[in-house]
């Protein structure tokens, strides 16, 4: 499942590192430059918070390592773990050789059928070490609930997890009618 978007950074003065190189002209960024690695959007905006996080230096207390255990919002969707790992080299095309260490997240589990295909052993990529190649995630985090993704197959409106994939903590997001149907037992 693909959807492809198209966000525009405006031209405009601007010292921000991330875009002062677009400020005359503004640049156009594809899906394949926003979300990086394939990933889901989904799961993308879902990681943000911990992506970030493990840029300021969070303590996650996942395991020894400092890891933090993340999930998509499916009900049977992808564990991840949230990693800080020094660059070996291995990681997707795009990372600076010279790039110490490299914010990632990396599949664990699968639970059930992933639209995206992602399957144990993917790593999405914070994209902090490849300003040129990527939109800014801050940028694309503030936007995000304007791009009017389609949910996923995978994603049930009725069931949805919370991002802690130890606690099994379930949410419902339903419509006022459909809300008051059910509590007066209508349904």
């Amino acid at each position: 499942m693909k959807q492809e978007f198209f966000i525009k950074q405006l031209p405009g003065e601007t010292k921000c590192r991330w875009h002062e190189a677009n400020q005359c002209t503004g640049k156009v960024y594809a899906t394949d430059e926003i979300f990086p690695s394939k990933i889901c959007p989904v799961m993308f905006h879902t990681l943000y918070p911990y992506f970030l996080g493990a840029l300021y230096g969070a303590k996650f207390t996942y395991n020894q390592e400092g890891d933090c255990h993340v999930c998509c919002p499916a009900e049977k969707g992808v564990d991840v773990l949230v990693k800080v790992r020094s660059n070996d080299g291995k990681f997707e095309s795009g990372v600076p050789c010279d790039w110490r260490d490299v914010i990632h997240a990396e599949v664990v589990k699968v639970n059930g059928v992933c639209d995206y295909e992602h399957k144990v052993g993917d790593r999405f990529v914070f994209p902090t070490c490849m300003k040129q190649r990527f939109m800014c995630p801050a940028g694309l985090n503030n936007l995000f609930p304007f791009l009017k993704i389609e949910p996923p197959k995978c994603i049930n409106m009725k069931r949805l997890r919370c991002p802690d994939w130890e606690d099994n903590i379930y949410y419902s997001i339903q419509k006022e009618d459909t809300l008051q149907s059910e509590q007066t037992g209508n349904l």
